[in-house]
């Protein structure tokens, strides 16, 4: 289970950070039109895709020392 999760994970944390098909973008027009974003700018949200590659591999090293 930890396996997949961090698979998901990763995968999402690469499409951010690659922007694939202006993803990145997107949800930050989504948040930014009922959430005051202060200094925060479009790119933003490339560093939670950062958080979320760590995230997921940790996860994914957690499945191996479980199994």
């Amino acid at each position: 289970m930890f396996l997949l999760a961090g698979l998901v994970l990763i995968g999402f944390g690469v499409c951010l950070i690659a922007n694939v098909r202006e993803v990145t973008y997107r949800i930050f027009d989504f948040y930014a039109s009922f959430m005051n974003t202060g200094r925060a700018t479009r790119e933003a949200f490339r560093y939670v895709g950062i958080g979320g590659v760590l995230v997921g591999v940790l996860w994914v090293a957690a499945s191996f020392s479980m199994m």
